[in-house]
This record gives structure tokens, sequence and C-alpha cells, in this order.
């Protein structure tokens, strides 16, 4: 099955990013190939957060993260980033050259869709038919921004209707992160979006289609459901901390999440992400929610496991 952030984040037909490859082609060993080093990482308002390793999966720069209080905007964050990557082109100059960097957007800043079509429609119908409802998604959903969207016929059967996934995200979050590697003069090859990133997470995990991830992040907790024809998914905010929970509103939230839960009649649902480092918190999720099981990385904390995601499909790239 084809990775489902196959293209990049721009407008059709221009391609400044490198394409990604079918999920099938992971860990091939990349016989008589470059040693390629990749350098994934994510911006987010109150973090940033990244690591990097090589063909062979060897930690070259050891996960890192850094965390800002929750009044702290994206760009005050992203600004801090920059300055970080400048300390590591001092340090570590020869790493970062032959790095080869990617991120995800958050998942505020955009949206994902499947949209399906009978197979008996015609081609040039169908891609007229794409870009109207792209359209109409924009028109509802950002109605006074501007974006950027990306969008990829998947893979299906004969016998099954096309299957279209559309990503559409805001063009200012993107610039701005251009902008950082433009002046830095580092090699930003892949932008992909959050809940792609957590749906690619679940395909490398092998985990049974259809299947549901409740991710928690920092600030928030993402669900998104997956299944051959539709994507879903929600997200609720709250701030995680090691020191202490807010039991009472993270209560209220798990309640939110469990009416979505029966009102899209989502099963199959795996918990990942931050909560999983800590064992008061897993035990507390695993009471309050229907959960089927936990995913996670091995080869790096659990909160790292969507960018070490976006760091096995840089191999690829």
């Amino acid at each position: 099955m084809r990775p489902i952030d196959k293209l990049p984040l721009l407008e059709p037909p221009k391609e400044k990013y490198t394409l990604l490859p079918p999920l099938s082609k992971l860990n091939i060993p990349l016989l008589g190939k470059k040693q390629r080093v990749v350098f994934p990482f994510v911006v987010d308002s109150v973090f940033y957060r990244g690591l990097s390793f090589d063909s062979e999966h060897r930690i070259l720069l050891k996960p890192f993260e850094k965390t800002y209080p929750e009044e702290t905007t994206f760009e005050e964050v992203l600004e801090q980033f920059k300055e970080e990557l400048k300390e590591l082109k001092l340090q570590r100059e020869e790493l970062l050259k032959k790095a080869v960097f990617g991120t995800y957007i958050p998942a505020r800043f955009g949206l994902v869709r499947i949209y399906t079509f009978p197979r008996t429609i015609k081609k040039a119908e169908l891609l007229q038919s794409v870009e109207l409802y792209i359209q109409e998604d924009i028109s509802e959903n950002f109605p006074h921004t501007e974006v950027l969207y990306s969008y990829d016929i998947l893979e299906s059967s004969e016998n099954e209707p096309y299957r279209v996934l559309v990503t559409i995200v805001e063009s200012e979050i993107v610039r701005k992160i251009e902008s950082v590697f433009e002046e830095l003069d580092l090699n930003l090859e892949v932008i992909s979006y959050e809940p792609v990133c957590l749906i690619n997470f679940g395909l490398l995990k092998g985990l049974p289609e259809p299947f549901t991830i409740l991710y928690t992040e920092r600030n928030k907790i993402l669900i998104v459901s997956y299944r051959r024809d539709n994507i879903l998914y929600e997200t609720f905010s709250y701030l995680f901390s090691e020191d202490k929970v807010a039991e009472d509103l993270l209560n209220l939230i798990i309640w939110d999440i469990r009416n979505y839960i029966v009102l899209n009649d989502i099963s199959n649902i795996y918990l990942a992400g931050i909560v999983t480092e800590y064992e008061h918190l897993t035990e507390f999720f695993l009471e309050k929610l229907p959960i089927f099981g936990i995913v996670s990385v091995d080869k790096v904390p659990d909160r790292y496991a969507l960018v070490y995601t976006l760091g096995e499909r840089l191999l690829n790239v």
C-alpha cells in the first residue's frame, strides 16, 4: 500500500519536495547506495523536538526536546528552534550538511480527507471533481486563509471505487518553516501533516485495518481513525505535565473523547505518545477508555513516535 503522505504539500503540479515511496520499500537495505542521514523534527506552540539517524538506524543526534509555557506562540518556538539549529551547525557542521530534514504541520493548521468516486467515472471527470471538492473544503474550512494542498489517487482494486487522499494546510506556516531553512542553507526535503504521520505510524507498526490511534502529545490529545475509505480525526486540547495531572479537567476531556468514540462507532483503539512513558498516566487512560492496546517505537522514547516515523520515510525518499 502507498504511504498516506506520498505527495508533498504543494499546489500541483509544482514539485519542490521529493515524493515518498511505497510502504513496502521501508527498511530495504540500500545496497550500493550512499549512506543517508535524516533529521526529522517538529515545532509546535509549546515545544520543539527532533533527532537524527542514518540508514542503519544508528542514532547520530540523540532525541532532544525543549518545552515552553502555555502562552508561547508557534512563531516564538520556531525562532528558538532556529537558534538551536544555528548552534548545531557550529557543533555538528558535517552532520547537518549531510542531513535531509523533514517535518510535519500540527493538526490545527490543516485538514486531511479521503474522497471516494465511482469506478465508472472518466479520469478527466475524476480530476475535475477532486478539484471541485477541494475548493468546497477550502471555502468551508479556510474562508479567509491562504492554503496549499495536494492530492493523490490511492491504489485500489478494480472492484473498488477510486480513493483520493487530499491534504490542505495553511501556507503561512509552511513559508515560515521554509524561510528558516533557506536562511540556514539546510536541506528541508519533506513537509507532512500530523494526522498523516499518525496514520503512517500505524501502517509502519502493521496495525490491522481499520485502526484508531489515540495519540497523546504535550499540548493535546489527537485521535485518528483510519479506514480504507475514510479518515476521522479530532483534537482535544490538554497540556500534559510530568509533575502534576489536572485530573478534573482530564476527566472532562476523557468524557468528550468517549462521546466522540461512541458517536463515530470507533473501535480497535491504540494508545500512543507521551502518556505511555508514565505508568500512572497509562493506567489512567486504560481505565477510562476502551483501549485495545499500546503502540510504541522501540528505538526512542514514545513522545518521538511521529518524528521517528517521519524519519523512516525520509530514509527512503
